[in-house]
């Protein structure tokens, strides 16, 4: 397969993820299709908007993202949370049986953090990838272990557990699959030289969503005025790094041909960070 051709034919989604107990505020999506080699990003929206009663809870908005990527076969989602744990704390599993085995591992998110602390000693282990990819955090650190634990527990295992979607690129990408990607905002924005302090309420800030938006836009992307509005606006950045995952998204679908099937065991087991 063709694997950047089949990608280019697909609906782009990035999706800025939160494990927050009003999750369907903080998990905002951008929508986009590819026309002539440029993404138009058609939606941003916060999933609660999608969402039976406008209900922003954890478990209905994570149902509602699980629904939504089963109702895209034809669909790339770049997903802003971490698909697997350092080697060293997989207890020698393979990729497929440590997602399948991962709720009867770890009870809850603060059970999957505390275990991970206890393996790990003193210092907070970082992937291969978040190495490379110059991630900002290790994937239990305080800041980000509730991202982890219910992206892969709620999102991540029913969809490849069931066979419904293809993690990428621990397994191979299937025509009449929906294909996940793990993708990082801040390594996104640090490979553009990019990686300014864009979240707040500040006037500053907003100047800095709009610039950040501005140099994303002429590198291949079209948007319209509203959705730019909306997304300078929202304070907390989380519309502007649902649209930089739909960037990091269809960028990496141009270098797949080079990734798949040609990545060292590691990746395949720690997981592979798009950006």
């Amino acid at each position: 397969m063709d694997f950047a051709a089949t990608g280019k034919e697909r609906r782009i989604f990035g999706v800025d993820f939160s494990g927050a107990k009003d999750a369907g505020r903080k998990i905002w999506i951008s929508e986009g299709v590819v026309s002539d080699n440029i993404l138009h990003i058609h939606q941003c929206y916060p999933i609660f908007e999608v969402v039976p009663d406008n209900s922003k809870q954890r478990d209905v908005c994570l149902s509602a993202l699980r629904d939504l990527i089963l109702s895209n076969n034809n669909s790339v989602f770049g997903m802003d949370f971490p698909f697997s744990l350092p080697h060293k704390l997989m207890s020698g599993k393979d990729w497929c049986s440590f997602v399948s085995g991962f709720p009867d591992e770890y009870e809850s998110a603060d059970d999957f953090r505390k275990k991970m602390q206890q393996m790990g000693g003193k210092t907070e282990l970082k992937r291969l990838t978040d190495v490379e990819v110059k991630a900002p955090f290790s994937i239990y650190n305080l800041w980000v272990y509730k991202q982890t634990y219910f992206g892969i527990h709620d999102v991540l295992r029913p969809l490849v557990t069931e066979d419904k979607a293809c993690a990428v690129p621990m397994q191979e990408p299937e025509c009449e699959k929906p294909w996940l990607m793990e993708i990082c905002p801040a390594s996104t924005l640090k490979s553009e030289d990019l990686y300014i302090g864009y979240k707040g309420r500040t006037e500053k800030e907003e100047i800095k969503r709009k610039h950040i938006l501005d140099k994303l836009i002429e590198k291949g992307m079209i948007v319209s005025d509203d959705i730019k509005e909306k997304i300078i606006r929202n304070k907390d950045g989380d519309a502007l790094d649902s649209f930089v995952a739909a960037y990091a998204t269809y960028r990496s679908v141009l270098k797949m041909n080079d990734i798949i099937g040609k990545l060292p065991d590691i990746y395949l087991r720690e997981g592979y960070t798009f950006f």
